[in-house]
């Protein structure tokens, strides 16, 4: 596979991956809110629950408050996996991104490289033609 051919598909995977961390990113702030939102939705029904408790509560409101908490902690622990497995894998593609940029950069610098050569090879040609052209017009 030729260098420059490389290099265009380099830069198509490091684009792939800089697309994926974007769409991690996105989920990763909307599971961030909704944890935060249904966090403070839990304080607000604790908070409730202590300003009705402190009158008295009923056994089956009682059992009503216990529902509505056990359903708003599993929702909330549910939001926070969610959050830790989107933060992992975030974590994850931003190595993969380091990894790829890393590879596109060493093929670039390979590349600069291999152009100076052929330039100095040129350079070189063009100076023993003209020491040859110099030396013809100096015995003639």
């Amino acid at each position: 596979m030729k260098l420059d051919a490389l290099r265009r598909y380099r830069a198509q995977i490091e684009e792939v991956v800089r697309l994926d961390l974007f769409r991690l990113r996105q989920e990763l702030q909307d599971a961030e809110t909704r944890s935060h939102l249904l966090d403070a939705q839990l304080r607000l029904t604790a908070d409730a629950y202590v300003e009705k408790a402190g009158g008295g509560v009923a056994l089956d409101e009682f059992l009503v408050w216990q529902s509505k908490f056990a359903a708003e902690t599993s929702e909330l622990a549910g939001a926070r996996r969610v959050e830790t497995q989107l933060r992992e894998a975030w974590s994850c593609k931003q190595d993969e991104m380091r990894e790829v940029t890393l590879d596109r950069r060493r093929l670039d610098r390979l590349a600069e490289r291999m152009r100076q050569q052929r330039q100095l090879v040129q350079h070189r040609v063009d100076q023993m033609e003209m020491d040859e052209a110099a030396q013809r017009t100096s015995t003639l």
